[in-house]
């Protein structure tokens, strides 16, 4: 008898046949698929502990987002009215006033909202640039998504110079502010790598993760050519260091790259991070000749839909016909973004499709493979999951269609596409374990964790003085284009170097 049986759907492979079966099943046991088929012929072969009914509804892999951030959950929207200054501030609030268990509570929160939005597998860069300088951050991340059972990529690792850095712990409800130094970060890293890769019976990989791959250029946009004046000393060290981190733990290397980067980076033939084992978000304003070096080393792309994308494109179409493997991912949950990978289909293909002023670029079929199987490649994980095979793990969702935006039933990869939103998905299974049925979710009290995080959000909003950039301007109603009219963010005040003493 196997564990559990999914009949009357309409199965949507993701196998290198691309095959879709109506009035499709998949029988699971041991946390593996075990067959995949006709209903008729699944029901009259097994006998299952549990039987779910999927008519009305597709069958398909559990949805893989490779770029999203752990934290951000608690600060949606929290400084968007002050957009030029939002990554220092969040940055800041990171580095100096969140609690160890701030981590725990918003790993809860980010990894429920990925598991209600089909989300089976995520990753998580542990804040707005990663911090590393103690383990105990990522731990309790890792912890809560495991409770809630979404497999977590935990990245973390240095961010950029100047080095030794500010970083805050807070003990009794005091803050106390270290320097900490580039090789205690990267011990930080480390220790999170042996703590947590492959671990939670392999629900959990931890990949190490500098802020960017060439630290000395502008490390959230691209870097004009006259700029590019080579790879710095501390560039070539993190590469070096990278690399042996990567080898010794025999994991994967994750990290942000933006136009220029590429260039300079393979400069330094030996320790380069480019290459199959490395897997780059955002790549935005890369140059032809940089995309050219991605898909010649096989470098695993990534990218986010946004306003981002109107000033310096991604060059998706472009890579994907170079042979490159890309992957769209949400870049959530802050400032504006969900975890919704429908949501993030559509996006994506509207950007592109009108930066080339072009309507046939990026096809419903391409846009589903690169939430699915191509994610898993992009995270080196496609040997276990991204589709339904027989021996694969059994990460699985159902979508309900049986509802007016998603009917008729036809056309169904068309019907997901385009149609299709995060509260559609109906069932969702993990390492063959139904962790959501019929919307309910099994593994924790969801409305405990929303109260919890309810309560964290608003002690670290107060910790951190965040209520400025809460508050709308007075543009806020009624006109075409806000001002602020105020100045509510101070590189002084914010410097952790002149808020030592509190």
């Amino acid at each position: 008898m196997i564990d559990l049986l999914l009949i009357h759907g309409t199965v949507i492979t993701m196998d290198p046949d691309r095959r879709i079966v109506s009035d499709g099943a998949i029988a699971i046991n041991e946390g593996r698929i075990v067959d995949v088929g006709i209903t008729a012929k699944l029901t009259s072969k097994y006998e299952a502990k549990k039987v779910i009914d999927c008519s009305h509804q597709c069958i398909l892999p559990g949805l893989i987002d490779v770029h999203g951030h752990g934290g951000h959950s608690m600060f949606k929207t929290i400084a968007m009215e002050n957009i030029d200054f939002w990554m220092p501030i969040m940055t800041n609030t990171y580095k100096h006033f969140v609690t160890d268990d701030f981590w725990y509570y918003e790993g809860k929160l980010s990894s429920l909202e990925r598991l209600k939005a089909g989300v089976t597998t995520g990753v998580s860069v542990l804040g707005s640039m990663p911090r590393s300088d103690d383990p105990i951050f990522a731990i309790n991340h890792a912890k809560a998504y495991a409770e809630v059972g979404v497999r977590e990529v935990v990245c973390t690792g240095p961010c950029n110079p100047p080095w030794p850095h500010s970083f805050s712990r807070w003990v009794d409800g005091k803050r106390v502010v270290k320097e900490v130094t580039y090789e205690e970060v990267l011990k930080g890293a480390e220790a999170v790598i042996e703590a947590l890769n492959h671990a939670n019976e392999d629900r959990t990989r931890a990949f190490i993760t500098p802020f960017v791959i060439v630290t000395s250029v502008d490390p959230s946009n691209p870097t004009a050519p006259d700029r590019l004046y080579g790879l710095s000393d501390h560039d070539l060290y993190q590469a070096k260091r990278i690399r042996e981190i990567a080898r010794k733990y025999d994991t994967r290397i994750h990290s942000d790259a933006f136009g220029g980067m590429i260039h300079l980076a393979i400069q330094d033939r030996e320790n380069a991070l480019l290459g199959p084992d490395v897997h780059l978000q955002h790549c935005r304003g890369i140059s032809f000749d940089e995309a050219r070096i991605l898909a010649e080393t096989g470098t695993n792309v990534s990218a986010s839909p946004g306003f981002g994308q109107v000033n310096a494109r991604t060059p998706i179409t472009e890579l994907l016909e170079m042979g490159a493997t890309v992957a769209i991912s949400t870049d959530g949950t802050s400032p504006s973004t969900s975890f919704d990978m429908f949501q993030a289909m559509r996006k994506t293909q509207f950007v592109h499709q009108a930066a080339l002023r072009d309507y046939y670029y990026l096809p419903p079929g391409k846009l589903l493979e690169m939430i699915t199987i191509d994610a898993a490649k992009c995270i080196g994980w496609d040997d276990e999951i991204g589709s339904l095979e027989i021996g694969k793990k059994a990460d699985v969702i159902t979508v309900n269609l049986h509802q007016p935006h998603l009917t008729p039933e036809f056309m169904h990869v068309h019907r997901l596409v385009f149609q299709a939103v995060a509260n559609d998905v109906e069932h969702v299974i993990v390492d063959g374990k139904l962790i959501m049925e019929s919307r309910e979710v099994q593994t924790v009290h969801e409305s405990t964790i929303l109260n919890e995080a309810n309560e964290e959000a608003s002690s670290t909003i107060e910790r951190a003085g965040l209520e400025k950039y809460m508050k709308p301007t007075k543009y806020f109603w009624g006109h075409a284009r806000a001002y602020v009219d105020e100045r509510r963010y101070d590189e002084r005040e914010n410097d952790p170097e002149m808020r030592k003493g509190e």
